[in-house]
């Protein structure tokens, strides 16, 4: 597991390869992060093949992110909020968003469904 909680985010731009090969984590706790200057996100999840879930906030930001290939690449086991699976054909930061379900697919869920510990 990862205590992220004290990250300060807030200017970083650059979250490439940031838990590539983190093979062992199944889920993961993005909720402090603030996204809103970031502008590389690739490889960030690529191989985390146990990862299943991914909670952030509802103000996730990925609008300056102009680089994102191979995002979540190989991480089989994911699934969004409202169920989405993982689509070896969206590996990029179309997903990288809360599940709303078919009409807005997303690899990620908000905290407020995070079950209590």
């Amino acid at each position: 597991s990862l205590d992220l909680s004290n990250f300060d985010t807030s200017n970083v731009t650059d979250m490439s390869s940031m838990f590539v090969y983190c093979t062992s984590l199944t889920s993961l706790d993005l909720s402090n992060f603030d996204t809103s200057n970031v502008t590389t996100m690739e490889r960030m999840f690529n191989r985390c093949t146990s990862l299943t879930k991914i909670y952030v906030r509802t103000n996730w930001d990925t609008t300056k992110v102009s680089s994102s290939s191979s995002m979540f690449s190989n991480c089989t086991k994911l699934v969004g909020g409202a169920g989405t699976t993982f689509d070896s054909n969206k590996t990029d930061k179309t997903y990288a968003r809360i599940d709303g379900g078919e009409s807005a697919p997303g690899y990620l869920t908000d905290i407020k469904a995070k079950p209590a510990v």
